[in-house]
């Protein structure tokens, strides 16, 4: 049965079958379609002696349990395979060829996609003037011309699809073809020309059409025990590792989470009410605690679980797409604006997801889509939030500041500027910090009246000192690679408490990047 198909796999431009000829050297026996690829002049290879060597090397590689690593993923080899591992090369077309060819130019990656016998059994992918070849080569020894048959079945691709959902699927074509021609004798024999045809066609057919092929491949004539066999494949999106989430982020949620809880009540059998589906216990408490304000210490308080736990539950969500991670939002906070703002100018989804997320009810009074993209375009370093607000005269009754900035920062429009304290010199004394002489005086004087907006929001979200010293764990973050909001979260203090807490000290400097 075929079940819905999931866009944004990329499309298999062609496919098509390489061979080891005894005489002609790497040949293409197939491709679909059957123009797809330019085949030059085929040569005679004559005696290829010094090749058993690597038949040997090749040999005494399939020994033994193998852990491998692809990509990001441990797998475990079968006893009788050689290791896997993806391997990028990258081959230019031949000079004599046109560079915009439609065509592959077979001759330029032939001993690329019929390699040395270390390289076979292993993903590898080529990348060739407007194409990206990912291949699986195989060697089948037993009763051949040169004792292996070599072969290799190519998936073709635009140069800069996404290929990491096809890796499992190339391999495992490579891997099915191995079986049926030990069985089955398909490729070796003739008469199996016409199933590998089928297959070829379905193959790009059924996958970029519905991202998913089954077919039952007529094997008559070819071997007395298997009649006919079955094959299905499946495409799955690749999700790339989450980043690594810290106490101080702001999960924000990109999903309706009661709707899917909704959805999965009605899948389970039409059977259960809402109530009686029980979703995990812990990721249950971790969402029910995210309000796209909290920070991931504060969800652990709340929801009393570890921090551990949270952020395990986290990365999962973050896995899957469902959250995004930004900063705590403060109006301290400094952003300056991203080159990624002149394609928010071309995208009309973006504007309009904009207007409707950062205006409040509805009410959006005068302020229009392009004047949302013109404000993040006014947004500029060492300036905080606030000095924003009141120099663009922002109607705070019309517009949700933290809104603009959290959707700013989660389409990468906006790069937070964070502050990071280190300490320069030796603390003030008492005295240093009692007695100020008249020519500081002066120069805070200057400041002032240089910075008065600044300092007049530093006086007023600065409290006065509560006699609170800096221990020694604080200490050891002011060295340049802890930022404000990091130690504010680890100390259970707040940013202002900090600053006045440093500026009592004495010899701390800041630096904004």
């Amino acid at each position: 049965m075929s079940t819905a198909y999931e866009p944004g796999f990329a499309e298999i431009k062609a496919i098509f079958l390489a061979q080891f000829h005894p005489d002609l050297g790497p040949i293409v026996r197939l491709s679909y379609p059957e123009d797809a690829v330019e085949l030059g002049e085929q040569k005679g290879f004559g005696d290829i002696s010094s090749s058993r060597g690597d038949e040997h090397h090749y040999q005494h590689q399939k020994s033994g349990d193998v852990t491998v690593v692809v990509g990001d993923r441990n797998h475990a080899c079968h006893p009788n395979e050689a290791p896997v591992e993806v391997i990028q090369l990258i081959k230019r077309p031949s000079a004599s060829r046109p560079a915009s060819s439609s065509k592959i130019d077979f001759n330029s990656i032939q001993v690329l996609v019929i390699p040395k016998l270390t390289l076979f059994e292993r993903l590898i992918t080529i990348n060739t003037g407007r194409y990206k070849v990912m291949c699986y080569p195989i060697a089948v020894e037993g009763n051949y011309a040169r004792n292996a048959l070599i072969f290799n079945m190519c998936f073709v691709f635009d140069i800069d699809a996404d290929t990491k959902c096809y890796e499992p699927v190339v391999k495992r074509v490579g891997c099915l073809l191995k079986e049926l021609e030990i069985n089955g004798r398909l490729l070796s024999d003739p008469e199996g020309v016409r199933p590998l045809r089928t297959m070829m066609r379905q193959l790009v057919s059924k996958l970029n059409a519905h991202g998913e092929y089954q077919i039952e491949l007529d094997l008559k004539g070819l071997s007395q025990s298997m009649v006919s066999t079955g094959i299905s494949i499946k495409l799955f999106p690749h999700y790339d590792n989450p980043a690594d989430i810290h106490l101080y982020d702001v999960p924000v949620r990109k999903m309706d989470f009661e709707v899917a809880r909704l959805k999965s009540s009605t899948n389970d059998y039409q059977a259960r009410a809402v109530d009686e589906v029980h979703w995990d216990l812990v990721l249950d408490k971790v969402i029910h605690c995210m309000d796209n304000v909290n920070h991931v210490r504060r969800i652990a308080r709340l929801a009393q679980i570890k921090e551990e736990t949270v952020i395990l539950a986290l990365r999962h969500l973050d896995y899957y797409g469902c959250i995004s991670l930004v900063d705590i939002f403060q109006f301290g906070n400094v952003y300056e604006t991203s080159y990624r703002v002149v394609e928010a100018y071309r995208s009309a989804w973006m504007q309009r997801e904009c207007h409707s997320y950062v205006t409040r009810n509805g009410k959006s009074g005068s302020i229009t889509m392009n004047g949302l993209l013109q404000l993040y375009s006014t947004m500029r370093n060492r300036q905080t939030v606030a000095e924003w607000v009141i120099e663009q005269q922002i109607n705070i009754e019309q517009f949700d500041v933290r809104r603009f900035v959290v959707f700013g920062v989660m389409h990468q429009l906006l790069r937070r500027v964070h502050c990071y304290p280190v300490v320069c010199g030796p603390p003030a004394s008492k005295e240093e910090r009692d007695n100020v002489g008249p020519e500081y005086e002066m120069e805070l004087e200057m400041a002032e009246e240089s910075e008065t907006e600044r300092s007049v929001q530093a006086r007023l979200e600065t409290p006065e000192a509560s006699g609170e010293t800096l221990d020694g764990h604080i200490l050891e973050m002011l060295d340049g690679s802890h930022h404000m909001d990091e130690i504010s979260v680890v100390s259970d203090r707040d940013i202002p408490t900090l600053k006045a807490m440093f500026e009592e000290y004495g010899g701390i400097e800041y630096i904004y990047r």
